[in-house]
């Protein structure tokens, strides 16, 4: 009998020491940026802004293990850890598509690893950054895990990843700025420090091109990311009331307010990633742009099927009242590469 209690003892307190363990070790190794950091602009081409009409490209990646064949445990499927093959060819894919979309001026790449397991340790940064020489590029991190052990069977171990921002003109100003976080102990210990990167570009107007890559909130009721919304409005108005022309682009994890969220509903969903849609009113004035004919990320329940899979409208830009959007276009890569598709804007300085 008292071997029996023993091993019942040993059976319990093993989950008890594992998690317990890691959650210390998580909190001692804690990534704490601070509220803004300056983020090192890697480059040499330093030619300035002269053109009115520019061009932008936002794309989540990723982290190139979320292609067309995979499903995503955290979003209601079952896989932890991408095949590396199958990492291998996504990178190469998104590597590839990038460097077709070299002629635009900005480009903004949200989910980029710079190692870790679940992207088998590429550094996606410097392979994508290789494709288009002409731009100079910044990393701002805000996925810093040393080792995250959930799930318990196949824990995605080390993670190292963030925001890429890649431009054919050199900032004067390369910024990280620190969003509000969730507030949930002990997850939060493990989860990402989401941020902004906000890059300044001198116009010989005398104004400046302020340009903003976000990714943000995806896994709350909506309250989290209100909060980051909230801050980045203010920063927004604060540059637009200078006179500066603001872009703001990226992973918005919800959809644009003029889009139908059922436009290729499939079954009935109740996530609040996919129900909820952006304010209307953000700031009055400013503009959405968005493709809201093209697909720009799917439901990661099951491979890609277009005929099962949900797909909803979450990338998209967010411009001041001095510029003209010319042009919005979805890339329709059928999320070869990615669950998310390019999404390329063409505007106008007003």
């Amino acid at each position: 009998m008292k071997k029996m209690i023993i091993a019942v003892l040993i059976i319990i307190l093993i989950p008890v020491l594992y998690v317990g363990g890691f959650i210390l070790y998580g909190t001692l190794t804690k990534f704490k940026p601070a509220a803004m950091e300056t983020v090192e602009v890697v480059g040499n081409n330093a030619k300035p802004l002269t053109d009115s009409v520019i061009t932008f490209m936002t794309w989540n990646i990723g982290y190139g293990g979320l292609g067309a064949e995979t499903d995503f445990f955290y979003d209601s499927g079952k896989m932890v850890t991408t095949p590396e093959a199958w990492v291998k060819k996504y990178v190469a894919g998104i590597e590839q598509t990038v460097k077709e979309n070299s002629d635009a001026d900005f480009i903004f790449i949200q989910e980029a690893d710079r190692k870790g397991k679940r992207s088998w340790n590429n550094d996606e940064v410097a392979g994508i950054a290789a494709q288009v020489p002409d731009h100079n590029y910044a990393f701002a991190v805000n996925y810093d895990v040393k080792y995250l052990p959930f799930p318990y069977l196949d824990p995605i171990g080390r993670v190292y990843g963030g925001l890429l921002s890649l431009g054919k003109y050199k900032p004067t100003e390369c910024t990280r700025i620190a969003l509000p976080g969730i507030p949930e102990w002990p997850k939060k210990v493990f989860y990402l420090e989401r941020c902004l990167m906000l890059q300044r570009y001198p116009l010989a107007s005398g104004k400046e091109l302020v340009i903003i890559n976000t990714h943000f909130e995806a896994y709350d009721d909506g309250g989290v990311k209100k909060e980051q919304m909230a801050l980045t409005k203010k920063l927004m108005l604060a540059e637009y009331n200078k006179g500066n022309y603001v872009v703001l682009g990226g992973d918005w994890n919800i959809a644009p307010p003029d889009f139908d969220i059922h436009k290729w509903e499939k079954v009935k969903l109740l996530d609040a990633l996919y129900t909820l849609k952006n304010d209307a009113n953000y700031i009055p004035g400013w503009h959405y742009a968005s493709d809201n004919n093209t697909p720009s990320n799917r439901k990661n329940d099951h491979a890609y099927d277009p005929k099962t899979t949900y797909t909803t409208v979450i990338d998209y830009f967010f411009v001041s009242p001095n510029i003209e959007v010319q042009e919005v276009k979805g890339i329709d890569a059928k999320f070869k590469y990615s669950d998310h598709n390019p999404v390329r804007m063409r505007i106008r300085l007003k």
